[in-house]
């Protein structure tokens, strides 16, 4: 059975959730300016936030040696370590593209989930995840994934050096992205949909949340239960908002 993770929502603090920042795509220029972005987010969201929620894909590609990590995104990775000094809690659900992470976030204090996780704050039942891999259909990258989560590959990946392994990883990340469309988006997004569907029919959640698909949406799983998809970050910047009392979906 599945672990619930409760929490307390204190007065007047909210829950904030976003991802697929894709950062490092498309270059270098436009994934800086994103980065800025995303601190200013943060810089005026913190004031009234306790738990942040990052719905994977904050990088184009992660992937973890043991003593190296890919270069860049200092901006960020400094203002969630501030943040988490100021005891704000950030909950990380990795992405199909940065899954491969091996303890460096939870080293900077960030807790780090690798599958959709239950969560009860203040008698609000959630199901949050990143979105990739879940319901019937997408056989092929249920395979590519399970291969890409395999312990002995990844370890053989280690092998090749970074700056050949980042590199490739980098390079093939940025192919795929530039296959999203709003055909597979919607394609995407209604398979997520359908999973919530089918996991409301055995376990209620009062609110479902996700990431994946690209696709900003609100609607409804049962006549109790609501899902959220909070879009992503290259083309547009939409995160969820919430005090357990309203949900809204806002631009920054």
């Amino acid at each position: 059975m599945m672990e619930k993770i409760n929490l307390k929502l204190q007065k007047n603090k909210k829950l904030y959730f976003a991802g697929d920042f894709h950062l490092g795509n498309p270059n270098e220029i436009s994934s800086i300016q994103r980065e800025k972005h995303i601190v200013k987010w943060l810089d005026i969201i913190k004031k009234n936030a306790q738990e942040i929620f990052l719905m994977g894909d904050i990088f184009d590609f992660w992937f973890e040696y043991k003593k190296t990590v890919p270069k860049g995104y200092i901006r960020l990775l400094g203002k969630f370590i501030e943040i988490i000094e100021e005891k704000i809690n950030i909950h990380y659900f990795v992405g199909n593209h940065d899954m491969w992470t091996l303890d460096y976030f939870q080293k900077l204090g960030i807790k780090v989930y690798h599958d959709p996780t239950e969560f009860n704050i203040n008698h609000i039942n959630f199901l949050i995840g990143h979105g990739d891999g879940l319901g019937k259909g997408d056989n092929r990258y249920k395979l590519l994934k399970n291969l890409f989560r395999n312990k002995i590959l990844q370890t053989l990946f280690r092998i090749v050096h970074p700056d050949i392994g980042i590199g490739l990883g980098k390079y093939f990340s940025r192919k795929n992205n530039n296959k999203m469309d709003n055909r597979i988006a919607n394609i995407n997004d209604e398979r997520i949909v359908n999973y919530c569907k089918d996991y409301e029919i055995n376990n209620h959640k009062d609110i479902y949340v996700f990431g994946h698909s690209h696709k900003v949406t609100e609607r409804q799983i049962s006549d109790k239960s609501k899902y959220y998809n909070v879009g992503e970050w290259m083309y547009s910047s939409h995160y969820l908002e919430s005090d357990c009392k309203y949900f809204k979906i806002k631009k920054f």
